[in-house]
């Protein structure tokens, strides 16, 4: 009974187990697709740029918030650098540059959600519309290429036989387990968004943490940016279209709360690699792509009706049975 407990009460546990289920469900219906190291390839490279993302947006929505515009911030950052490598600057200052650009964005946005107290959805949202915006002026609607070979070969570059994008995201949400587990500053995104008048009152600078929050979310979209440009060798304006939404779908299907105080960059990357499972098994199964997001709105859905529920389950599986004593005969 302790163990069926453990199991609903951990969502990183039996999140990994379905996906477990799920990726053993791919291997033997679709053996030969699944398991070709094509197929292995491209669904690591796919939540690549999320999971960069995914671990500061992980630390941000700990704190009780969340960032809608950061697949924007992920566009402009892209065509910043691409527009500094055509202009001839160096690719050390380029890179610099933009993600300077990308922390200022992060800064703009939560200052004004920290300092004057404004709802991060209407900040973040408004921000999401200017950026793109700005991309499309800037740009003029148009993919921007003609990079140095050597920012190209940056993204692709291997590492024992892994492409650094691919390496440089498992070193990021492992970085950002590390932190939230035992950093100091990251451990007191938990206070605020367990109680954020209770951890003023223990001492805490919300506003201060809050301001980082949302320069680490952007300055982190930005180098995501960055090595999407050297993967694809073009700048997309509509590149990270979807980020957001994949993003903060999969932190909270891998645990998180949205209401704050609650989650882990362990869980954010199971939910990940959960959602990128369910776009490649559509792929596998010749299914309309449309329907990834149905199934992927769906799931979330279940898993905040779950989330609602899993509290009164436990407490049922935890009740000892009660057995009316027999009727003695006198």
């Amino acid at each position: 009974m302790n163990i069926i407990k453990k199991f609903f009460s951990n969502r990183v546990l039996s999140l990994s187990f379905f996906v477990f289920l799920f990726i053993l469900f791919l291997a033997i219906s679709k053996p030969a697709s699944f398991l070709s190291q094509i197929n292995i390839w491209g669904v690591l490279y796919g939540i690549s740029t999320n999971m960069i993302v995914a671990g500061a947006m992980t630390s941000l929505l700990i704190s009780g918030g969340f960032d809608l515009s950061v697949g924007s911030v992920l566009a402009f950052c892209m065509m910043v650098v691409s527009l500094l490598l055509r202009a001839g600057v160096p690719i050390p200052l380029a890179i610099i540059i933009t993600i300077a650009v990308g922390a200022i964005l992060g800064a703009v946005m939560g200052s004004i959600i920290a300092y004057i107290g404004i709802n991060p959805f209407v900040v973040t949202l408004a921000g999401w519309f200017i950026i793109d915006a700005l991309i499309l002026i800037i740009s003029g609607g148009t993919a921007i290429s003609g990079f140095p070979k050597v920012f190209t070969a940056m993204a692709n570059y291997k590492i024992l036989k892994v492409p650094f994008i691919i390496l440089f995201a498992f070193i990021t949400m492992i970085l950002f387990e590390i932190l939230l587990r035992n950093n100091k500053f990251f451990r007191q995104n938990f206070f605020i968004g367990g109680n954020e008048k209770a951890a003023e009152l223990l001492g805490i600078n919300v506003r201060k943490v809050k301001l980082i929050n949302y320069i680490l979310v952007s300055a982190m979209a930005a180098f995501a940016g960055i090595l999407l440009a050297s993967r694809f060798s073009v700048s997309i304006p509509t590149a990270g279209s979807e980020t957001a939404f994949q993003v903060i779908a999969a932190i909270i299907i891998g645990g998180a709360s949205l209401q704050g105080g609650r989650g882990s960059a362990t869980g954010t990357f199971v939910g990940l690699l959960f959602v990128a499972l369910i776009s490649d098994a559509i792929v596998l199964f010749s299914v309309k792509v449309q329907w990834t997001n149905v199934f992927i709105g769906a799931i979330l859905i279940f898993i905040v009706i779950m989330d609602a529920n899993t509290s009164k389950i436990i407490q049922k599986l935890g009740q000892p049975k009660l057995s009316l004593p027999k009727n003695r005969k006198t």
